[in-house]
């Protein structure tokens, strides 16, 4: 998400710098890491996943071949004795992972041998990424747990990567650390303020787009 408090300097995005900021990442993403798995948070991770699956497609017998995405529903709320919810610091989940789409082999789960790329509009606090790491991390554990071959299970848990990509970055202290094997891209560092998406617009688009030239300049 990437709204701030009143007092926080807004700063406006068009879809086309969001389109602009991915090309620009997406060469380093694919020759440092060659997804083979989406997984988009949403919903500020739905366009952002889409546009990169246009830059990352896969070669297969000459045949560029579009890298599947997977959705997952992660929202923060604080409890407040029952009486009401605000946003806080608990994650929950609204949608998991759907492994039956995740091909016809599933022998493995569906998760492993992958190279799983978690994509979401904005790392702010880090609560949400750090959640979906561990609970992925978790779910491919099981999913080893169950490869009954030691060699093939050490095998499928070499070349079982995550990684993290970001559009925006904001440079600020997180509530968590992305561990070091995850490998972690972000388009654009910006300090703390309030990122306005134009998926979040909900008057005039071109009008919101004319306002960019009211951004705070960084």
């Amino acid at each position: 998400m990437g709204h701030g408090g009143s007092d926080v300097p807004m700063i406006r995005i068009s879809y086309n710098d969001v389109h602009k900021a991915i090309q620009s990442t997406a060469k380093r993403i694919k020759d440092e890491f060659a997804p083979t798995l989406f997984i988009a948070i949403g919903g500020g991770g739905f366009i952002p996943a889409r546009i990169l699956r246009t830059f990352c497609k896969v070669d297969s017998d000459g045949v560029k071949r579009n890298i599947p995405i997977q959705a997952v529903g992660l929202v923060l709320y604080e409890s407040m004795g029952g009486i009401a919810e605000s946003a806080g610091t608990e994650v929950v989940r609204t949608q998991w992972l759907d492994f039956s789409t995740l091909g016809k082999d599933l022998t493995h789960g569906g998760l492993l041998g992958r190279r799983i790329l978690i994509v979401d509009e904005v790392d702010d606090t880090r609560t949400t990424l750090t959640y979906l790491i561990k609970e992925l991390q978790s779910d491919i554990d099981k999913q080893l747990e169950a490869v009954s071959d030691a060699d093939e299970r050490e095998k499928l848990r070499e070349s079982t990567k995550l990684g993290v990509f970001v559009v925006h970055n904001k440079l600020k202290q997180k509530a968590g650390e992305i561990p070091s094997s995850v490998k972690y891209f972000s388009a654009v560092d910006t300090p703390d303020v309030w990122l306005a998406y134009p998926w979040e617009c909900d008057g005039d688009i071109e009008e919101h787009d004319a306002m960019r030239s009211e951004n705070t300049k960084l």
